[in-house]
């Protein structure tokens, strides 16, 4: 079963917490946040690592200090020793967001939505992107640029291949371009002059499509895309399996409590 579990940042975290937090992750992770200049960067980095662990660690049953990681060639991490357990963390502004588990390729990304050049969507949006998000009233816009921008991320992290795959080679739009609120429509991404890449938060079929003389195999990629709050956008990817209609909002409290449990 694949989840979505989100966390928001405290303020300040107890010193108790941190420093117990600090001896669980990998030493890298320690010598990267002894750098950062502002305290929330270290939080950030820190509390994903240790959400990520306590998570893998459910679900293995290796222990969580164990878990060792790796990379594929794109930069996506992975388990060195259970490749086949998918997961993804994003983090931005006060939220922390993490989707694991199921088979599927999986991905997150979380933004924190602030004023933005929309100019900025001729560089890295499709041309089919561009016109929806030109056609959204102007009051809509910037939170239309961050719902798309999430979603693209989501998909590219998911298949796993970062930016080797340009962001305005596929497109993620209403399927049908369908009419009603955003946070109820079915998301489907279409890769430009490649395969038609579909999907549906809760469909679970696989074909191969013929499209164009060409042999297109479509994957049936489902997506989510909901605001955590009004500074903060959400979207999800799974290439397979149901995704979550609702993201697990965990407590700092909660995860402290599977840390002492799991340690």
């Amino acid at each position: 079963m694949i989840t979505i579990q989100a966390l928001q940042l405290p303020a300040v975290l107890p010193d108790a917490f941190w420093h117990s937090f600090l001896t669980f992750v990998s030493e890298e992770r320690r010598a990267q946040a002894a750098r950062f200049v502002h305290q929330a960067d270290a939080y950030r980095s820190v509390l994903g690592e240790v959400l990520t662990r306590i998570t893998l660690s459910e679900l293995t049953g290796v222990p969580a200090k164990e878990l060792s990681f790796s990379r594929n060639a794109y930069g996506k991490p992975c388990l060195v020793h259970n490749p086949h357990v998918p997961f993804n963390v994003s983090h931005s502004g006060d939220w922390i967001a993490l989707i694991a588990g199921g088979t599927a390729e999986v991905g997150v990304d979380v933004e924190k939505i602030a004023p933005i050049d929309l100019q900025i969507a001729e560089r890295f949006f499709s041309p089919q992107e561009n016109a929806y998000l030109a056609a959204m009233p102007a009051d809509q816009q910037n939170h239309t640029f961050y719902r798309l921008w999430t979603l693209k991320e989501s998909y590219i992290k998911a298949i796993g291949t970062g930016l080797s795959l340009p962001l305005d080679s596929f497109a993620i739009l209403p399927k049908g371009l369908g009419q009603g609120p955003a946070d109820e429509l079915c998301w489907q991404c279409t890769q430009t002059g490649h395969a038609e890449l579909t999907g549906q938060n809760q469909s679970n079929s696989q074909s191969v499509h013929q499209a164009e003389g060409r042999n297109d195999r479509v994957m049936q990629h489902r997506f989510y895309s909901q605001p955590l709050d009004a500074q903060h956008m959400l979207a999800a990817c799974a290439s397979d399996g149901e995704l979550p209609m609702n993201p697990e909002i965990v407590t700092l409290d909660q995860i402290y409590t599977r840390f002492v449990e799991g340690r």
